[in-house]
């Protein structure tokens, strides 16, 4: 029973940690392909100037993005796996009793 009990804690955890990358991350996910600047879409050669004075480049931004989209759809994964196994938990339970 205690080995179940470990099973459902493993579950809530990547529910939770794989909806929070995904939530995180979900503009890049949603954009695709695109690379934006405070919203505002940027073409090659621009440069993204934010408040602070902190600047990147239309490539720096790209890489960004990519990295985001990679990773909320990581946690896409590691949701879908929290829940199959709070499925298969449920599953083994009704057998048990």
């Amino acid at each position: 029973m205690a080995t179940h009990r470990w099973l459902k804690v493993l579950a809530y955890f990547l529910v939770i940690v794989g909806s929070a990358m995904f939530f995180i991350n979900a503009e890049a996910v949603v954009n695709g392909n695109a690379v934006e600047c405070d919203g505002s879409p940027m073409r090659p050669g621009q440069w993204c100037t934010r408040i602070g004075g902190e600047s990147t480049s239309y490539d720096e931004e790209k890489k960004n993005e990519s990295q985001g989209e990679l990773v909320g759809y990581a946690g896409v994964g590691l949701g879908s796996l929290g829940i199959a196994l709070f499925v298969g938990h449920g599953i083994t339970t009704r057998r048990s009793r």
